[in-house]
């Protein structure tokens, strides 16, 4: 998310290289003044009065959140509004961050695009031991649903508005062709594969060959090969500078992998982008990276510029995402109506947590 609330401070010479925001005209590198700059561009075309707004706001740290949810009322005017402002708040978030480079030269966020790696990928094939999934189950309230159970409960989450009807639709196509798990023939990347709602462990008890990517963090990768090697799947795990000798990847405890693995990147997409450039495809690029603050939009910028980076380079990409809680979505007036329904029906304690969906 762009329209970030805080603000990050000045340059200095210790600054780490790669992905970076725009210094102002007083050398600082604010995350503020790129949220207002972007959320304006993004509403220009459509609502010139808005990006007015976003711009003059002299507090974004508290006010980002009305000019956020201005786009998506701007969003909703018509389809082409809906696109204009996608497309052009994630141009201005492209033109406007940096990379700083180990010399402390600055360039644009395209320089990535070709950019040679500053060091090279090699790759450690860690094997699961379990046995795969044969079917789809969800976890539900210390058990697990499957089969004639699984496909009750979607449908009374689905007649209850908890869930969308295409929501158990689909979940219901998965549980009718549970060979569609392992995923065969495709390699998934998942970037942020230490992340705890991310779809690493469920894709390896399933047996799916996939690309783990993360920062170099031993106490992280540790836990992602202890999951490797529980699941029934291959794991691809990344090494820069070199290759892992071959007894150090035979390792019981896997200690020198967990040292050596992982990819920052903020620092070198192009590294990334040539190591997943040579994956066996076709090849899904998930995206569930996280981080703190200013950092996250550093890291999303990223994987913007590995994403375009590898789909100029690969013809069988497939991209996937992970929503998040800061989402906002426009739903269709039926699920506006399911959702005041059902929170009137709430007790007056629950109706306290938080109000139902409402129209604009």
């Amino acid at each position: 998310m762009v329209a970030m609330a805080g603000d990050r401070s000045a340059m200095s010479s210790d600054e780490p290289a790669g992905v970076v925001f725009p210094a102002a005209a007083d050398g600082r590198r604010s995350t503020s003044a790129l949220g207002r700059a972007v959320v304006a561009d993004a509403l220009r075309r459509v609502d010139p009065a808005g990006a007015g707004d976003a711009e003059r706001d002299a507090n974004w740290r508290t006010g980002y959140l009305v000019h956020c949810r201005r786009l998506v009322e701007a969003g909703l005017a018509s389809k082409d509004a809906a696109l204009s402002i996608a497309r052009d708040g994630l141009r201005s978030a492209h033109q406007r961050m940096r990379v700083l480079t180990e010399g402390g030269e600055e360039a644009g966020l395209d320089a990535l695009l070709s950019a040679p790696a500053r060091q090279p990928v090699s790759t450690v094939t860690i094997a699961g031991t379990g046995a795969a999934e044969t079917e789809l189950s969800l976890p539900y309230r210390g058990d697990w649903l499957r089969g004639s159970a699984l496909l009750r409960q979607l449908d009374a989450w689905a007649e209850r508005g908890i869930i969308e009807p295409s929501c158990a639709e689909a979940a219901g196509a998965v549980a009718a062709h549970p060979e569609w798990l392992r995923l065969p023939g495709r390699t998934v990347a998942v970037l942020g594969a230490g992340a705890e709602v991310g779809p690493l462990p469920v894709l390896l008890s399933w047996g799916a060959r996939v690309i783990a990517v993360d920062l170099p963090a031993p106490p992280v990768w540790e836990r992602v090969l202890e999951t490797a090697r529980r699941g029934a799947g291959t794991l691809l795990v990344p090494v820069a500078g070199g290759p892992v000798r071959q007894q150090e990847q035979q390792a019981a405890d896997g200690a020198a992998v967990a040292r050596q693995a992982g990819l920052d990147l903020a620092s070198d997409v192009p590294a990334a982008a040539d190591w997943l450039a040579a994956a066996d495809g076709p090849l899904v690029l998930g995206n569930y990276v996280y981080a703190d603050g200013g950092a996250n939009v550093r890291v999303c910028a990223a994987v913007d510029a590995l994403t375009i980076r590898l789909q100029a380079m690969r013809d069988d990409l497939a991209l996937a995402f992970l929503a998040t809680p800061t989402d906002v979505f426009a739903v269709p007036d039926d699920a506006v109506a399911q959702s005041a329904r059902a929170w009137a029906g709430r007790s007056a304690a629950a109706k306290l947590a938080g109000p139902p969906m409402r129209a604009l």
